[in-house]
């Protein structure tokens, strides 16, 4: 490979410029700036604000900025923040550790105490009902057939926070911003499908997955007649419990589905639990509850675990289960871009740095790590939360560029280049038809308005580059994404 030039001119700082025009001094020059510069202006654009940098990490030197040091709401762009911190401080090896253990002696068959579920973060845990198979069988070995006490989920690794910061209203119902609890199962959300009987005035067909106890979901919808139309509310009283749908579904229609976000994921996950031992035969006397504080000294016996620093974590454990590296997480949280991944390891950095499993710990870490170790200044970033969900979360292009310039030479880089979908590859049909196809990775960022591009591009030389592009403001999704494979596809082609 070309050997990477990591240049003061890379990172040198450029006048913020503010408004949503360039002043003419402020006007970017050469090739790619009379290409790209005009797809940022118009009416299209007119209450736009679009921030660009593109450099060379093979010559070290800038090819376009616009708005270079500008802050923009980053969306899912930030994920390259804590994807990279959590490399950096945890390291590619660490596994999250799921724990159940008995909390008292157990006596002819009896347990005299409660039966915990300690979780630490793992996204992959529980993802179904089989995954928690192993921890009812082995309670089942230990030979207890009763306990006496509750069956408790433990939280208390990240504690009882469940929303970010800045995480809009209309977002926390929603299946990707599901609450990050230390303990969880099945993503923190419950999937309810409709299917149309076989004939009109029928009632219809509702799954829930997976079958839980959390809810409760009660059905008056119907089966249509053929020229229906699918209509079907949702109505959560959520003091009992209780999901009531009513409406119409069309027999036309293969199914309907919705998710439900669980608001007590630690209470789910052992209710998961307790179904599966009950079907073993194991009576639960007390009551399925949930924690979020807890002894510290517990807390960093299951770091030391999850770091590979030492044994079982404490007494009385039955079934212990290590979740995919973090390696391997990386590239879920970057290629998928799932929010619930991220902000887990988000928070599990805090865990590890600042002693706190809180959302401002992690933030605290993370931008500690973009000061010290990228060089990035305080002032160019604004870290909120892990997933870029929150409209708090600030960073400007040259930020984000900084940042890939410094994975290409890092120990953990490569862990974040692979990462990275391919266009053409990762993202269905963007870019697939052009000369970016195959050349260019990049992580994307969607929220309402907000579109961000940043990632490496090979150019048809063979010289690499790296960019971020993000538009605030955008009016257009559809069309900013239009923009930015434009520039993609340019890129690409570049030649000196």
């Amino acid at each position: 490979m070309r050997r990477l030039i990591a240049c003061s001119l890379l990172i040198a700082a450029t006048a913020p410029t503010s408004g949503r025009r360039l002043a003419a001094q402020d006007r970017p020059e050469g090739p790619l700036a009379r290409q790209i510069a005009p797809l940022f202006e118009g009416r299209a654009w007119r209450d736009a604000t679009w921030g660009a940098l593109v450099v060379s990490l093979t010559r070290g030197d800038t090819l376009f900025a616009w708005r270079a040091d500008r802050r923009f709401v980053p969306a899912s762009n930030a994920k390259l923040f804590t994807t990279a911190a959590a490399l950096h401080y945890l390291g590619p090896a660490f596994r999250f550790v799921t724990v159940l253990y008995a909390s008292g002696p157990v006596t002819n068959g009896t347990l005299y105490g409660d039966l915990v579920l300690y979780g630490t973060g793992d996204p992959t845990f529980g993802l179904d009902t089989e995954a928690l198979a192993p921890f009812a069988d082995s309670v089942v070995r230990a030979g207890i057939r009763r306990i006496n006490g509750d069956l408790v989920g433990d939280a208390s690794f990240l504690g009882a926070e469940l929303t970010g910061p800045g995480w809009t209203p209309d977002n926390l119902d929603q299946p990707y911003a599901a609450p990050p609890s230390a303990l969880g199962a099945a993503a923190n959300r419950v999937r309810v499908t409709v299917e149309p009987g076989d004939r009109p005035g029928e009632t219809a067909i509702v799954t829930v997955d997976p079958p839980n106890d959390y809810y409760t979901v009660t059905s008056v919808v119907l089966t249509g007649r053929r020229r229906s139309r699918t209509r079907i509310e949702v109505r959560h009283d959520a003091s009992r419990g209780l999901i009531t749908l009513s409406g119409v579904i069309s027999p036309r229609r293969w199914s309907w589905s919705t998710y439900l976000v669980v608001d007590q994921p630690a209470v789910f996950a052992a209710g998961l639990l307790k179904g599966l031992l009950v079907a073993r035969g194991v009576t639960v006397a007390g009551t399925t509850r949930g924690v979020t504080d807890g002894a510290p000294a517990r807390a960093r016996q299951l770091l030391a675990r999850a770091r590979g620093q030492g044994g079982e974590p404490f007494d009385g454990a039955l079934a212990t289960r290590s979740s995919p590296t973090l390696g391997e997480l990386v590239t879920t949280i970057n290629h998928r871009s799932d929010n619930l991944s991220a902000e887990l390891v988000f928070r599990s950095v805090g865990r590890s740095v600042g002693g706190a499993g809180t959302f401002a710990s992690g933030a605290q870490a993370v931008a500690q790590f973009l000061a010290r170790q990228v060089g990035i200044p305080a002032t160019s970033v604004a870290v909120s939360d892990g997933s870029g969900l929150s409209i708090l979360n600030e960073a400007t292009p040259r930020s984000l560029v900084q940042l890939l310039a410094y994975e290409r030479k890092a120990s953990e880089g490569r862990y974040i280049w692979e990462s990275l979908p391919v266009a053409g590859e990762g993202w269905g049909e963007r870019m697939a038809d052009t000369p970016a196809a195959g050349r260019l990775r990049a992580k994307t960022g969607t929220l309402k308005d907000v579109s961000a591009l940043s990632g490496y591009v090979t150019t048809e030389s063979g010289e690499e580059l790296a960019f971020s592009i993000i538009v605030n403001d955008a009016g257009s999704i559809a069309r900013a994404r239009q923009v930015q494979d434009r520039i993609g596809a340019m890129l690409a082609e570049f030649s000196r």
